[in-house]
């Protein structure tokens, strides 16, 4: 899971801002050369099949599409000021979690991976002395928005007052093509996605086609990579052992040890 959060903008309104964001993206989704993107929504798993008949951007040279998503970087890099990013790798989350408790949600890994970034905001925001309500949007495609409506509500029960006076409320779902910076979201999460798949693979991923545009996108003076190591993964095991074993007969949540003040 990946996601880069706009905090603020100098000298411009927070509606202001998402819309000057928005409309350079829309510039370069109708960029003619080769072409405007298809749709008028960038996924980016299909940009990287260029080369494979019968997808949207068949057709498309290697140097067109990268010329492509240099410019969407530099849109990002233009407007959006902080971000976090929160890596689960698969294979110790499956050996350590899965199965273990009966909450069907705990099998999959987005769940603790997405209160681990509402952490990383309230460390953030507290570093950087802001009083901001923080709106949550996602993708409606890419969630479960019952389950997760859900849990952010029991989230927000046992949270410390920082994680409660930053939030907007209820997370709001909406599509990629009227919210924009989704796409850039998608952009970042899939390269975030495709750097420590193959690290963990035992492939060097500096060496990968795709890192260059990774490396361009994140930026460690303002941006945050939360990766759960096998040790942080035990930790939360322990943690939500512990809070199942005192909540026997009522529906678990993540605990408030994931909540302690930053």
């Amino acid at each position: 899971m990946a996601n880069r959060q706009s905090l603020y903008s100098p000298g411009k309104s927070k509606a202001e801002a998402w819309e000057a964001f928005s409309n350079d993206w829309q510039a370069v989704l109708d960029h003619p050369d080769p072409a405007p993107v298809p749709g008028g929504v960038l996924k980016t798993k299909d940009i990287y099949r260029n080369r494979v008949p019968n997808t949207i951007f068949y057709g498309w040279t290697d140097e067109q599409r990268d010329e492509r998503l240099k410019m969407f970087i530099r849109v990002i890099n233009r407007h959006v000021m902080h971000g976090i990013i929160s890596v689960i790798p698969i294979e110790p989350y499956q050996r350590l979690l899965k199965g273990k408790f009966k909450l069907e949600m705990l099998d999959q890994p987005y769940f603790i991976s997405f209160f681990g970034v509402l952490i990383q905001l309230v460390k953030l925001t507290h570093r950087l002395k802001l009083t901001d309500k923080i709106e949550l949007i996602f993708d409606e495609q890419a969630v479960d928005k019952t389950t997760l409506t859900t849990q952010y509500d029991l989230c927000m029960s046992v949270a410390p007052p920082e994680l409660k006076n930053i939030s907007a409320g209820m997370p709001i779902f909406k599509s990629d093509s009227d919210v924009l910076p989704l796409q850039a979201s998608d952009l970042i999460a899939w390269h975030a996605r495709r750097y420590y798949y193959d690290l963990y693979r035992g492939k060097t991923p500096e060496g990968e086609q795709s890192n260059v545009f990774f490396a361009n996108m994140c930026d460690l003076k303002h941006d945050i990579v939360d990766v759960w190591t096998e040790d942080k993964l035990i930790q939360a095991l322990s943690a939500l052992q512990s809070a199942n074993a005192k909540k026997q007969g009522t529906s678990m949540t993540i605990p408030s040890e994931f909540l302690r003040r930053p």
